[in-house]
């Protein structure tokens, strides 16, 4: 049985009640760079982790290997998960999934996640249909088939756009929206890692924002939401005033996380990770960290234990950035 499940956005505790306890009954787990590794504590001992992330512009798995691996882990193991990040039934490639099993008569269902728009929105205090603004909401991508470069045909007044995998595609955005008649003043928000500790923002117009985002680090993942709506963002942005909101923290232990402490931290603003080392570590999770820590970097290292910090000067078992 193949589970397709809605990892949610990024902070771990918006994921569905279901698909976290399908992950805990999972014999394998298939699993995106954009889902958040917390999740992969949710699983049991002997459950598998299979890693088929993908990054914007640099060499990486193909669908057509996506799928054959899933047939193939589905042909070995009763209970798999294929975790994608957000919800996979907007913009998760998942009709070419769904068509591998059909063709290979495997079974599957299907569990919805919470998408970029309305996890990045939410925590930025933003209705995307804020009544009196905003009549409608359509989600569009900058990627089409094949890497094809969306034109953006139809972008309407009264309406708020939320752009997907968007960056490298802000410029044509931007000139199809002032093309069909949007103010130069009209509002734009673009979130980089939307529901995460370290979420980034950058407001501006489309008269302002591409001379903003030339000056910003702010690449993909990223959701950008334009529309008067964005305005509301400026009065509830609540995520921002949390305590511990910028804060990073890299836990190094001996042992497994408490996850409960995790999760009150992340509640609190703080993007966090945990790494096990020693020779009882959870070997599943160097591979986690290797694709993990590649695009992280931490402000604080924290040893929860003292065998921790000897196994880590011993062994020299530093995160990837500092190689």
């Amino acid at each position: 049985m193949i589970h397709f499940v809605g990892a949610g956005p990024g902070d771990p505790e918006l994921m569905t009640a279901k698909g976290v306890r399908l992950l805990q009954h999972a014999d394998a787990v298939i699993y995106d760079r954009l889902v958040n590794p917390l999740l992969l504590f949710h699983c049991k001992q002997d459950c598998r982790f299979i890693y088929v992330g993908k990054t914007p512009d640099r060499p990486s798995i193909r669908q057509a290997e996506i799928n054959g691996k899933l047939i193939e882990t589905a042909e070995s193991y009763e209970s798999v998960v294929r975790l994608k990040g957000g919800d996979p039934v907007i913009f998760g490639r998942l009709t070419e999934e769904l068509e591998a099993c059909q063709n290979a008569g495997m079974r599957f269902d299907i569990t919805p996640g919470i998408t970029a728009a309305s996890g990045t929105a939410g925590y930025s205090g933003i209705s995307l249909t804020q009544r009196g603004v905003a009549t409608s909401v359509t989600f569009t991508t900058g990627r089409l088939v094949d890497n094809e470069k969306n034109t953006f045909q139809q972008l309407l007044n009264g309406q708020t756009v939320c752009l997907y995998m968007g960056v490298e595609a802000l410029d044509r955005f931007v000139e199809a929206a002032l093309a069909q008649g949007m103010s130069a003043r009209m509002p734009i928000l673009i979130t980089q890692w939307g529901t995460y500790g370290k979420q980034v923002k950058l407001q501006g117009t489309l008269a302002d924002i591409r001379q903003k985002i030339s000056e910003t680090k702010i690449e993909n993942p990223a959701m950008i939401i334009l529309g008067e709506v964005v305005h509301a963002g400026e009065r509830f942005d609540w995520f921002s005033d949390l305590p511990e909101k910028g804060e990073s923290i890299l836990y190094i232990s001996t042992n497994r996380p408490d996850m409960d402490a995790l999760l009150e931290q992340i509640q609190k603003g703080a993007d966090v990770w945990w790494m096990q080392v020693g020779e009882t570590r959870d070997h599943r999770f160097d591979e986690v960290n290797k694709h993990y820590l590649a695009e992280r970097h931490f402000d604080t290292i924290i040893f929860v234990d003292e065998a921790a910090k000897n196994s880590y000067e011993a062994e020299k078992v530093k995160p990837l950035w500092e190689h």
